[in-house]
């Protein structure tokens, strides 16, 4: 419970795109600032050993009856945030389930009981991707062991961090986060309000791996293309597709213009040039659909003009604020 209140208070308080920032190679997840990583090919996860493959087994199994959506909303599941680019949308399992909460570096998983479920809206439906793992840490306390081995990728959301980056110049904002958190974190003596995820694409393939941040066939799927369109793709082919998909934009942008308090010129030219690089990927899309190798190359083309305008724009200062919602670690 304390997990999901944690979580829905982040991204209440800083945006849809909390749970977005910096995540797929070092959760990339790919922000603006980092421009490189979109353009180079994601390193595929290393071999995974009998027991990982036992334990992503047994979280698959453990999920497979959510793949009906219906159950996880009889259940009471209940998002938090909007759908993330490549990734989806996070699930929090009610209080009545008594779900785990799982906390400190030693925590042990139940492989049967992650606490979060993953689902991404493809042609109009929820469909299940996967599962996360959510452990809460103290400060400077170490990533979780997790899974078997060394291939399981965490990142970090810090609630003190996130919500001083978010509410900067916001004081009103920033008193009630406070307040929020002198209720249910500070005054408990509950010093554990570092939140580490795991993303386990246990339903859906990853061609980067089942713990990899992102999942690049997520927006060829939404645009009804074959999986195979994404071989050889780059992230950034990747993104640019997902601008032309219902809401590309906005899950693209309007959070983190949100957490950059970015001014209405700022946000004005953003949202034009993500309108253009959907405008592009529609079209090439139309064109190019049977031909994955020259629509990747439009895609990404897309991408890095929209990214072009997004580093213009944005002060550097802005780019670190939203780069401090997560912090980024490994195993």
């Amino acid at each position: 419970m304390r997990n999901r209140l944690l979580l829905a208070a982040a991204i209440a308080l800083t945006g849809t795109a909390a749970l977005a920032q910096n995540h797929s190679g070092h959760h990339d997840h790919a922000s603006h600032q980092d421009h490189g990583a979109h353009h180079a090919q994601p390193k595929q996860s290393e071999k995974l050993s009998p027991q990982t493959q036992r334990q992503i087994a047994e979280v698959r199994a453990a999920i497979a009856r959510y793949g009906d959506f219906e159950v996880a909303k009889r259940e009471g599941w209940t998002k938090f945030g909007g759908e993330e680019p490549l990734m989806g949308e996070h699930w929090s399992p009610p209080a009545k389930l008594r779900w785990p909460d799982y906390q400190g570096p030693g925590a042990k998983l139940d492989f049967a009981r992650p606490n979060n479920l993953m689902y991404a809206t493809i042609e109009g439906k929820r469909v299940l991707t996967g599962a996360a793992f959510i452990v809460r840490l103290g400060p400077g306390e170490a990533l979780p062991t997790g899974f078997a081995g060394s291939a399981d990728r965490w990142h970090v959301h810090d609630m003190e961090q996130a919500i001083a980056a978010a509410t900067k110049e916001r004081p009103m904002l920033r008193w009630l986060a406070n307040w929020w958190l002198d209720r249910n974190y500070r005054d408990k003596g509950d010093n554990r309000g570092r939140l580490a995820m795991v993303h386990v694409w246990a339903a859906l393939p990853n061609p980067d791996g089942a713990f990899a941040d992102h999942n690049r066939l997520v927006p060829y799927l939404k645009h009804g293309l074959p999986s195979s369109a994404a071989n050889g793709a780059s992230l950034a082919a990747a993104r640019g597709l997902d601008l032309a998909a219902p809401k590309g934009c906005e899950n693209a942008a309007a959070g983190k213009l949100w957490i950059a308090d970015a001014s209405r010129a700022q946000k004005r030219a953003v949202e034009r040039a993500c309108e253009l690089a959907a405008k592009q990927v529609s079209a090439a899309l139309l064109e190019h659909r049977a031909h994955p190798a020259m629509l990747n190359r439009a895609a990404e083309s897309a991408w890095e003009s929209f990214e072009t305008v997004w580093a213009a724009q944005l002060t550097l200062e802005q780019r670190a604020r939203i780069a401090a919602i997560t912090e980024h670690g490994g195993h």
